[in-house]
This record gives C-alpha cells, structure tokens and sequence, in this order.
C-alpha cells in the first residue's frame, strides 16, 4: 500500500493548518472555561452553578489532573447542599469515575454507590446505566471480567428501555471486549462489535466507528484472518487521521505492522513500525519506543536479516535499561539471544538468554511481592484508622469528664449532699460507658483483623493458582518447545557428522536421552502443576487420573467411588478440591503408613462431600493446631477459602478420616 503521507509543500501547509487549528482550539477551550467560571461566580441558580462545576471537571480531567480534583470536590460539596438532584449525582458519578481511572478502586466504589442512590431517587436511567458502566470498568481493570460482563449487560438493559444509541452503542463495544480479551470468546464478540458499529454508521460518529474497526482488526487478528484484520485496521486508521487522534493513530499503526508481518509484507511493516515510533517519540512515551525497535528486531528476525534486528534490539535494550522498563528488557534480551543464536554467536546468545531467564523471574517475584506488600499495607492502614477512632473516642471522653466535673464543683457549693450523689452516678456511668465502648470497639477491631486476615488468605491463594497456570503454561509452551527443537535440531545434526568413533557415537546418543528425559519431566511438572485432565474435563476425570497414577505405589490399595458429579461445578472450587486431594493423599503415602485407602466424592443437590479414610498409624487430633508443618494448615486455609468445612477424626493405630463438604450452588 502506497504511503497517505503528504509531501513537500503540502507537508509545510499542513503543519501551518494544524498549528492554526491547535492555537484556536487552545483559546476556545480557555475562553469556554472562564465562561464557566463566571457562570459559576454570578449565577443564582443551583442547577447552573453545578453545571458549570461538573463542565469544568470534565474540562480538566484529560489535561489538568490537580484542577479536575479541585473542581470535582468543590461539585460534589456545593451538591450536597443543593437542591439540584440530578447535578449532584453527575458529580459523584463523574469523581466515581476519576478515582477508577487512577486504579483507586474502594474509593470508586463508594461515590458510585452513592450517585445510583441519587439517580435512583429521581428514576434517571440514563445515569443508572453510566454508574453500572463505571462499576464494569473498574471490574474490567482488575480483570474480574465475569462480575464485570454482568454490570455491561445491566447497563445495556437500562439504555435500551430509553433508546439511548450511542449508549447501546458504547454497552456493545466493551461486552465485545470481555469476551474478545478477558474471556478468549472472539466469535462471540464479533456479533457485539458489529452492532456498535452499525449504531455508530447510523449516527455517523467517527471516534466510535475508528475505534470499532480497531477493535474488529484485533478480532480477526486473533483468529488469524489477517486480510480482514488488516481492512478493518486501514478503515481505523483513516478516521483517526481525519480526528487527529494520533495517540490512537500509534497503536493502530502498530498493529498494521504486526497484520503486515503476519502476511509476510515486511517492508509495509518496517514502514508501520515506523509511522507508530515517530509518534510515541513525538509524545516522549519512551517505553512505546522500546515496543516498536523490538517489533521492527522481530521483522528482521523473520527476514534472516540478523544483524538488523541485533541493532533494532540493542537499540531497545539500551532505551528500556536507561527508562527501567523491566518488560521491555526482558523481551529485548529474549529476541537478542535468538537472534545471535541463529547468527551463530553462541556466547552472546547464552549472555542474552540468561539475562531474560533472570528479567523474567524478577518481574514475576516482584508483582508477587507487590500483591503481598499492597495487602499488607491494606491491613494495616485500616488497622491504624481503627486506632485512631478509639483515641479519639477517649479524647472526647476525657473532654466530657472535664466538663463534668465543672459542673459538680460548681453545684457542690450549693449543696454538698447532691453533689456527692451526682458525682457517684456520674462516675459509674461514665464507667460503664467507657466499659461498654472499649468492648464494642474491640470487638469491631476483631472484626476488621479477621476480615483483613480473610482476604489476605484468599488473595494469596488466587494469586498462587494464577502463578501455578502460567508457569505451567511456560513450561509446556516455552521450555518444552525449546527442548524439542534442541532434539530435533541434534537429531539432525548426527546425519551430517557421521560418527564413526563408538565412544563419541555413545556420548551423541546419550546427550539425546538426556534431552528426551528433559523433555518428559518438563511435561511431568507443567502437569503435575496444572493438570489438563482438570482445566478440560473437570475434578471427576482429574481425580482418576491422579488414583491411576499413585496405583504404582507398592503395598497401597486405593478404592475410589464417585457418585452424582456428573456436571462441572465453578473452576476455582474443582482447583481447590483438586489440591487439597493431592495433599491429603501425599500426607497419607507419605507419613501414614497405610497399606488401604478409601476415597469418595459425592454430589448432592446442593452440596458436595469427599471422604478420604486410610487404615495407618492415625494422629492426635487434639494437637492439630500445634502442628509445625504447613500442610494441615493449607487443607484449612484452602476449604474455607471456598466456604467449606474440613474435618478430622483420628485415633492413634486406628487410621484417619477425613470429611469435606462443599456448597456448589
């Protein structure tokens, strides 16, 4: 495709039309402001004052962030006092908004639950429908991308009983990004990402139809159709040109670029990589510069050309290293080491990989790292909050004593009797006051600690099978292959050497075995991690294919019985069941010396219940809690983390059983 780009003199004009355009929307913007802070300044009205306010947030909130806080928290303010309903909504709507722009989720939550109180109040479903939006982004963001498809459809629901199309329009668009990007279903999204952008045509929005055809590129990008991909990237770029949106320009230039390469049209990629790398220079977003060398490294890459994407690479290595961006080093140092390898320059190859192997491993410890340090940090903000509430309570106290003992030493003078009798009665229900308060604010503190001990526990589990999946992913898909094309690469090798020396001929072939034994246990870990049997086909076929596997096991009989669990039930309750068998079972071969043991999984209407009995030496159950290892603990942890119950019934020499029961609707 031949370059859009203007030349020569129409190059110079255009940047003159776009400077005078700059200037002028510049003055407008800043006189639209004064106007609505004069309208602020002398208007009488409520309804007109709140207005401008929340005009004058949304003014600032792209380019001023300490001025649309100011305008914001002055909106919501002069709302409250207000007798404009629907004005004082917006404003918490819109501060709902901007604090889940800025990741501050909580705080998001509680001014949007406080704008739907207001909408709801005055029965405005258009403003209903945007705090149920707000909710699913801040889901989406936090890739709850199920809770936050519930909220989308609540939203679309409300906008079609009003006909509100660029609404419905909006609605379609993020359900198709939950299903494209969060939930892997891009069939599915196609339908709803054809529906905006019908809307869109109807009410010839050009932003909205840009970024639709965008959203269709990655769609079909996804599914390999890159001719689709690529028209509907083309159709994109072409709105987002005509707009002047060049931050959107970038990105879809960029993945213009990756459709080009994906069709093999190399140099319309480089010139893509190109047209986006200008871009994110001229906006200084360096670590977009780093993203497009390695792009046009990966170009190179494919085109054998070695030396090229070396320099691409080194250039992105160098950028990412001064600006600390950790992923853009790790995917730098990974493309420099296959580069060099393939140019058969193994040292610097073996240089680059291991600095990848570490890059990677540091950035997974530390957002493990940052995950515990946030929920900590959590805790213990809230721990001291509670502090300082129970300090100010006895300030207060302390301040009515004084005040009351004023008074007593005013009225002793009076008459001494009353004053003793009021001054007995004063102590003992200031004593019984103060008693009272100490026990109610324990118990809130008790209360808040559990709850934050509750969370941490659940985070830390999620956080565990999220890492458990994609480090067995990276075993199967990453290490495993490189594995196997060692092999096949070594296995190639051997035709072309003709080893005649027995001895070097042994060695050959044992470097082979050695190879093939990597490559098995590589496979063993990724599923012994996350089994496929599990993800695919559910806890039943999991657990038989576990018993099968430990059938091996010399003097151990295992009988196993499975009764109703005919259906799946939720993921995250068949990852837990799963693990907590595993445990069980390994604590059983490993310390209970039982020659039988019988397991049971039972599916009732409601609930399920596995029970695991063995016929070893048994335990004090009494001491359960004394124990030092961990695993009996992590049973616990992992049970309730999914409302269940565990129980243990134990007798020294007379074996153990052990009862689970979990609720699956």
């Amino acid at each position: 495709m031949k370059s859009n780009r203007p030349q020569g003199y129409i190059i110079r004009l255009s940047f003159l039309i776009v400077a005078v355009i700059g200037f002028s929307i510049n003055t407008f913007c800043q006189a639209k402001t004064d106007s609505l802070l004069n309208v602020y300044n002398s208007s009488k009205a409520d309804s007109s004052r709140l207005k401008a306010l929340n005009t004058l947030f949304l003014s600032y909130q792209a380019s001023n962030d300490s001025l649309a806080a100011k305008y914001s928290a002055m909106a919501i303010s002069f709302g409250a006092a207000s007798k404009d309903a629907k004005g004082y909504a917006t404003a918490l709507y819109q501060k709902g908004q901007y604090e889940g722009r800025h990741g501050h989720f909580d705080n998001s939550e509680i001014y949007l639950k406080q704008a739907i109180k207001q909408f709801t109040a005055i029965n405005d479903n258009k403003g209903l429908a945007s705090c149920n939006m707000g909710f699913g982004l801040n889901l989406y963001d936090q890739s709850k991308f199920k809770e936050a498809l519930s909220y989308f459809l609540k939203a679309l629901k409300l906008r079609e009983q009003i006909k509100d199309q660029k609404g419905i329009a909006t609605s379609y668009t993020w359900i198709g990004n939950v299903y494209n990007t969060g939930l892997f279903k891009p069939n599915e999204s196609i339908e709803y990402y054809d529906n905006a952008l019908k809307i869109y045509s109807e009410l010839n929005d050009e932003k909205g139809l840009a970024s639709t055809y965008n959203n269709l590129g990655n769609v079909n990008y996804f599914l390999k159709k890159y001719k689709e991909a690529l028209s509907f990237y083309e159709r994109s770029s072409v709105l987002k040109e005509k707009l002047n949106d060049k931050k959107g320009l970038s990105n879809t230039f960029n993945n213009l670029g990756n459709v080009s390469a994906a069709l093999k049209d190399f140099n319309k990629a480089i010139d893509y990589f190109n047209r986006a790398l200008a871009i994110y220079e001229e906006f200084g977003d360096q670590a977009g510069v780093v993203s497009e060398y390695i792009n046009m490294g990966n170009v190179c890459f494919d085109q054998k050309n070695y030396s090229r994407s070396i320099e691409y690479n080194l250039k992105a290595f160098q950028l990412a290293k001064e600006i600390g961006y950790r992923e853009g080093l790790r995917e730098a140092s990974y493309a420099l080491a296959i580069s060099y390898e393939d140019d058969h320059n193994i040292a610097k190859a073996l240089e680059y990989f291991k600095f990848s192997t570490a890059m990677n491993d540091s950035i997974l410890n530390k957002d493990f790292n940052d995950q515990i340090v946030e929920m900590d940090t959590k805790y213990q903000t809230n721990k001291k909050e509670l502090e300082n509430k129970e300090l100010k309570s006895l300030n207060t106290i302390k301040e009515l004593e004084l005040s009351r003992q004023k008074q007593q030493n005013f009225i002793k003078t009076i008459i001494i009797i009353s004053v003793l009798i009021l001054l007995i009665l004063g102590a003992f229900v200031g004593y019984l006051y103060i008693r009272k308060r100490k026990i109610q604010q324990k118990a809130e503190l008790d209360a808040e600690i559990a709850t934050q001990k509750e969370i941490r526990i659940k985070s830390i589990i999620e956080a565990e099978e999220k890492e458990r999946r994609r480090i067995a992913q990276d075993l199967h898909d990453g290490v495993g292959q490189i594995l196997s094309a060692a092999k096949l690469n070594l296995s190639g090798l051997e035709a072309q050497i003709n080893l005649t020396d027995p001895n070097k001929k042994e060695a050959f072939k044992n470097a082979l075995d050695l190879i093939d034994d990597s490559v098995k246990e590589v496979r063993l870990v990724s599923h012994n991690m996350m089994p496929n049997t599990l993800i695919k086909l559910g806890l039943a076929s999991a657990v038989k294919e576990f018993i099968t596997k430990i059938g091996n096991v010399p003097n151990l009989k295992v009988d196993l019985e499975i009764v109703g669990l005919d259906k799946r039930i939720e993921e995250n309750i068949e990852t837990v069941l799963y693990r907590v068998i595993q445990e069980v079972i390994a604590n059983i071969i490993k310390h209970a010396k039982a020659t039988e043991i019988s397991l049971q999984l039972i599916k009732h209407e409601k609930e399920l219940s596995i029970i695991i009995e063995d016929n070893g030496v048994g335990f004090d159950t009494s001491k359960i809690n004394t124990f030092e290892g961990i695993g009996l603990k992590n049973i616990i942890s992992r049970i309730e983390f999914v409302n269940g119950t565990v129980h243990f019934d134990s007798t020294i020499n007379r074996g153990t059983t052990v009862v689970i029961e979990v609720g699956t609707v």
